[in-house]
């Protein structure tokens, strides 16, 4: 059977990442703030829904199905852009509610905003949420428990690396491909029935990869290599965002971090993502998807 890549798209906008609204050190402490001071209004501006119509396009064009991890908060102000994606065939996944670290939260505040996300999607979409996956891929063992006593399936957060800046958490021994977690240790396989599907790092330096933030700052071979060690192990992820193909955002800050972050975002990015669904046609799949051909069960 041939090894497939989970398609995928995390549903935040670029004010979510970690150095604007999405960590203890963001230039804003909430997206509330955020909106305030950049668009003087209280509520985004919907630059989201164009972008994700063009990526619907871009899959319908591949023939790709693909699995959405929407944040509550972006479902919340955009329900019929949940309803859009669901009904181009696509598998609705939970990006937790609030875009930020949960790793810090502790495990009652966790659970509360996991329900929340879980209950508004399922509601939206008229369909079972199954996947989830952590905003900034920040990850604690307590969340294990708590995604299987929500009814999740599968996780995709676990990046097979060093930690770095706070993210991807210290998992260089952990599998490179599907895996069933332990209920205590996500870097190791056990027998808790949560399925793990982690992301693809670079071959021998164990570099995090499979990412549109990845493929931007290291570029197209770099994302190519790690894809395709991956497949000859089994099967892997790829994720990036709606922002990246995107306008450059007109930040009222610059700083080298900003900067990395940007890079290549707009058209560079969009061409590479193309050339990426060219290359690997026929290999990509939804969560959903792969957790069938993985658990040989059919799900409604």
């Amino acid at each position: 059977m041939e090894n497939n890549i989970m398609m995928s798209v995390d549903m935040d906008e670029w004010y979510h990442c970690r150095w604007a609204t999405g960590s203890p050190y963001a230039h804003w402490p909430d997206t509330t703030s955020f909106f305030k001071s950049y668009y003087k209004k209280d509520k985004p501006m919907g630059e989201i829904i164009p972008l994700t119509e063009a990526i619907l396009e871009i899959f319908t064009e591949f023939n790709i199905t693909a699995t959405f991890f929407f944040t509550g908060e972006v479902a919340f102000h955009y329900p019929q852009l949940v309803r859009t994606v669901s009904a181009n065939g696509h598998e609705i996944a939970s990006h937790n509610y609030v875009h930020k670290d949960y790793n810090l939260e502790n495990p009652k505040a966790f659970r509360a905003n996991l329900h929340k996300s879980k209950v508004l999607l399922e509601d939206l979409s008229s369909s079972r949420v199954i996947g989830y996956r952590a905003p900034n891929l920040t990850v604690s063992p307590y969340m294990i428990e708590a995604l299987l006593e929500e009814g999740f399936l599968y996780d995709s957060s676990v990046v097979p690396t060093r930690a770095f800046m706070g993210k991807y958490g210290n998992f260089i021994n952990a599998p490179r491909n599907p895996y069933i977690l332990d209920l205590n240790d996500l870097a190791r396989e056990g027998n808790s029935g949560l399925w793990e599907f982690p992301l693809p790092v670079f071959p021998v330096l164990r570099l995090p990869s499979g990412s549109g933030i990845t493929s931007r700052i290291c570029g197209y071979y770099y994302t190519v290599i790690s894809l395709q060690c991956a497949l000859k192990q089994g099967d892997t992820v790829y994720y990036f965002h709606p922002y990246e193909i995107g306008p450059r955002p007109n930040l009222p800050f610059k700083n080298p971090y900003t900067m990395l972050f940007l890079r290549n975002i707009g058209q560079p990015y969009l061409k590479m993502l193309k050339k990426l669904c060219a290359l690997f046609r026929g290999r990509f799949i939804s969560g959903k998807m792969l957790y069938e051909k993985l658990t040989g069960n059919k799900l409604p």
